[in-house]
């Protein structure tokens, strides 16, 4: 009986321990003008700028003749970082709930593809 005891309390609190990993709500805020505008097909640096307004700062990709916008989304109390990644002829490459640094640092932004349709 011990180790099935000893079981359930390590799945218990692993299960705890996940909880903190949850994403914010933002992560799936579908509706905000940054996410919206940078997930369509074809999107734009034009478009994303139009909807979004200016990033908080902008990064230049040097690996892809690109560059990488900072935004950071607030909803209700929450805030998230976003990225928007642009190649050289302005079309979106990447985009995500980390910054641009992170996104670099994570190889998200190796292609200057632009991105394929998701959804």
């Amino acid at each position: 009986m011990a180790p099935l005891i000893r079981s359930l309390g390590l799945a218990c609190g692993v299960s705890a321990g996940l909880c903190g990993c949850v994403p914010s709500i933002l992560q799936y805020d579908r509706s905000n003008p940054v996410v919206m505008s940078s997930l369509q097909h074809g999107a734009t640096r034009d478009a994303v700028l139009s909807a979004a307004g200016e990033p908080l700062d902008v990064m230049v990709l040097p690996g892809i003749n690109g560059v990488c916008h900072n935004y950071i989304l607030r909803n209700q109390g929450n805030s998230s970082p976003y990225y928007v990644a642009f190649n050289a002829q302005g079309r979106v490459v990447n985009a995500g709930y980390i910054d641009c640094e992170k996104a670099v640092a994570s190889g998200y932004l190796q292609t200057s593809e632009p991105i394929k349709q998701r959804y």
